[in-house]
């Protein structure tokens, strides 16, 4: 069921529009249609390299130990690990009894140190046996994906929902742990990966799609009868539901979310079917977020600021509406300066995660459970990236944090909240490879409008200081800007191949993310999408001024969303950019905005604007990249000084119909985020233009993120990485 209109009852201007698309031939699956597509990947084939993407994909697989165990996580019974080996194409999943392995580190509810587990002395636990392997599962299919596991509270039953097409409808089973018997439930509706045990033993949470593929119900499934009990059902199609359960395995909340508003209701986590309580009812632009340790409730609200304050109230207080809920307890106000992220509640601490509004560093406090500050968390190294690992138990005084920067790998920590004290215990391990001749560091540039734009930049030190002293190096730019995710940093080890060459890794932070906070993903959305698209103009531009790059030597990625920004750059300033690598891109907005009956566009109405209002349709046609396909010729110079008395001038290259930026553009064939349509008739476009400096690159077999298997990921990156490395003239580069 869906609430999504049709075509047909769209306003006439609408449909007038949508009926002069002389590309819509290629959104049947035909035999015309997939000889198209297998054609583009042909004549892609033909223009890479193949003997430079097998070197890069061995180097990739190569970087880091194949054969590996994670670090161990502890519920009451077993502890828990991930194994991966050279030989299997997917990881396995292992665990051990918790009272054979029993160690005093950490605390008693802790996994047990390192000396213990198989990755640091190469012996095994006793009693460690694998409790999932899913490698028999995926050699059946070309692709196959584990999306969710989910451990019943007795420890004894195994959910997983797994998705063999790429298309996110996914399918349930549980496996009994003690005797490895499979139960399928192929009778019950398409579902999200998303899975959640009650603490009653036999009711499991899912979550039904609708015919656009949104989560519009919550079941409860008895996996002993097989009843399906539908406890709630959202009508509204912007908003999602999904379900979450407190640490301390009390509470179970009921979640629906819009892009700007939310509802929240609460139940006993043994009884998930009894009658639901609301917390704060629904009101546009009334964005919560709530949480409980025992019977009070904590309430992450913008009701009283844009950034969000945290506020606390009983059970019993509920419901409360948004003006209401102003006046309750405050535990973490808001701020001009910062904006609040999230908060995690353990039996006397709570953290507190934060994220300024100047450079976007995020920032983690220690707090008791009314507020007062105990300490700040120092992070061991700049430019970092904080996120809490698996902390499954309330009643601790350590945490585990992942932390990792652009060059430092990501490492587990546990971090003692009272003695303020941190362990790693666990580092990516790598291979072959020395870190220290590696930098990052941040730089800003001048938007357009008077703003400071933030730009990331990593890479071999030398090449930075060539960069800094007005160098022009090569760069590879990526962006994104859209839905308030912030691009932290992050650590890749593929990326090193990169790097290895010459090339920076640059990140530009485009309004529209949330990299500095809740007004920059505000003023990248609806009416201000113009500022994310002027934003990556105004980086292009800042990194050529500066003398860091030039045009010849400049090169754009991002996926998705970031299809926007990309295409609109591509049609405004070719001349400024050599090449571009477009995954999965989102470039006929209005037309996909137009069609309701597609998966994302009612939700997405509050993010791009719906075209069925005149001004929001004007506004998006003015930007969507299919609709602003610039042929032209121009040139161009940009004055760039590298110093005070000296200056340089930028390369900057004459357009023309065949002298667009090199462009190779990614579609998954059962994408159903971005429809493959999107990157092929963008494709076809430029071919009917006479534009041949571009390839298209179909995955037949997959979705909106790529191929499955270890080895698969990793011959998508080589042959994403010898693309660029082929447009800046590295090809024959070795590392």
């Amino acid at each position: 069921m869906s609430q999504a209109k049709q075509n047909n009852d769209l306003p006439a201007f609408l449909n007038a529009e949508l009926s002069l698309d002389p590309e819509q031939w290629l959104e049947e699956k035909s035999q015309r249609t997939l000889n198209y597509l297998k054609q583009q990947n042909q004549n892609a084939d033909q223009w890479l390299d193949p003997a430079l993407q097998e070197t890069l994909f061995q180097e990739i697989r190569h970087r880091t130990p194949l054969d590996n165990d994670s670090y161990p996580s502890s519920l009451e019974k077993f502890s828990y690990f991930v194994r991966t080996q050279e030989a299997l194409n997917y990881p396995q999943y292992w665990r051990y009894p918790v009272d054979l392995n029993a160690t005093s580190n950490e605390n008693p509810n802790a996994a047990p140190n390192e000396s213990s587990s198989a990755q640091s002395n190469n012996t095994q636990p006793d009693g460690a046996h694998c409790y999932l392997d899913i490698n028999p599962m995926a050699e059946e299919e070309e692709f196959f994906d584990l999306g969710d596991m989910a451990i019943s509270p007795d420890e004894m039953l195994l959910a997983i929902t797994t998705d063999t097409e790429g298309d996110e409808q996914f399918q349930l089973q549980i496996i009994n742990l003690e005797d490895g018997s499979i139960e399928y439930f192929d009778d019950l509706p398409p579902l999200t990966s998303d899975l959640i045990w009650s603490e009653n033993q036999h009711q499991l949470i899912c979550f039904p799609l609708d015919d656009t593929q949104r989560p519009w119900q919550i079941m409860v499934l008895d996996i002993f009868t097989g009843e399906q009990t539908i406890i709630f059902t959202e009508e509204d199609a912007r908003f999602w539901v999904g379900c979450s359960k407190s640490r301390d395995r009390q509470t179970l909340f009921i979640e629906s979310l819009s892009k700007q508003s939310s509802e929240y209701y609460f139940v006993p986590a043994n009884q998930p079917d009894a009658p639901l309580q609301l917390i704060s009812p629904r009101e546009e632009g009334h964005e919560y977020h709530a949480d409980s340790i025992g019977d009070k409730l904590y309430i992450r609200s913008n009701c009283q600021h844009a950034c969000f304050s945290l506020l606390a109230i009983d059970k019993n207080q509920t419901p409360l509406d948004k003006h209401a809920l102003k006046h309750a307890q405050l535990i973490e106000p808001a701020s001009q300066q910062q904006t609040f992220e999230g908060f995690e509640l353990f039996d006397h601490h709570m953290l507190i995660l934060s994220r300024d509004h100047t450079l976007g560093q995020q920032h983690l406090a220690i707090k008791d459970l009314d507020g007062q500050l105990q300490h700040q968390f120092k992070a061991p190294y700049p430019l970092i990236s904080i996120n809490l690992s698996d902390n499954p138990l309330s009643n601790t005084n350590s945490v585990r944090l992942e932390l990792e920067s652009f060059n430092q790998p990501p490492a587990l920590y546990s971090y003692q909240m009272a003695e303020q004290t941190l362990t790693k215990l666990k580092q990516l391990p790598l291979n072959n490879t020395d870190l220290i001749q590696f930098s990052s560091q941040q730089i800003t540039v001048p938007a357009w409008d008077g703003s400071t734009l933030p730009i990331s930049l990593v890479g071999q030190t030398e090449q930075l200081n060539r960069a800094r002293n007005g160098k022009p190096v090569n760069v590879l730019l990526y962006v994104y800007g859209a839905y308030g995710d912030a691009l932290d940093p992050w650590f890749s080890s593929s990326r090193l191949s990169l790097m290895e060459r010459g090339v920076v890794f640059a990140i530009a932070h485009l309004r529209g993310g949330g990299d500095c906070g809740e007004h920059w993903y505000h003023q990248g959305r609806l009416g201000y999408k113009e500022n994310s698209i002027r934003d990556l103009q105004s980086s292009v531009q800042g990194l050529i001024k500066r003398g860091i790059t030039d045009a010849s030597k400049l090169v754009l990625q991002g996926g998705s969303a970031a299809g926007i920004v990309l295409g609109a750059v591509y049609n405004r300033i070719p001349e400024l950019i050599h090449g571009m690598i477009a995954e999965v891109p989102f470039v006929d907005v209005l037309r996909t905005m137009s069609r309701p009956e597609l998966p994302l566009t009612v939700t997405e109405y509050e993010e791009w604007g719906n075209p069925e209002n005149t001004e929001e349709h004007w506004r998006i046609q003015h930007y969507s990249p299919l609709d602003n396909l610039q042929l032209h010729t121009t040139e161009q110079t940009v004055e760039t000084s590298s110093d005070s008395t000296s200056n340089v001038q930028a390369h900057i290259k004459t357009e023309s119909q065949n002298n667009k930026p090199l462009l190779w553009i990614e579609a998954g064939l059962n994408d159903p985020r971005v429809q493959y349509w999107e990157p092929a008739k963008w494709s076809y476009r430029l071919q009917q233009a006479g534009i041949q400096n571009h390839w298209l690159r179909t995955r037949m077999d997959s979705g909106h993120a790529g191929g499955s298997g270890r080895d698969q990921s990793y011959r998508e990156i080589a042959e994403s990485q010898s693309v660029v490395l082929k447009m800046l003239g590295l090809d024959q580069v070795s590392q």
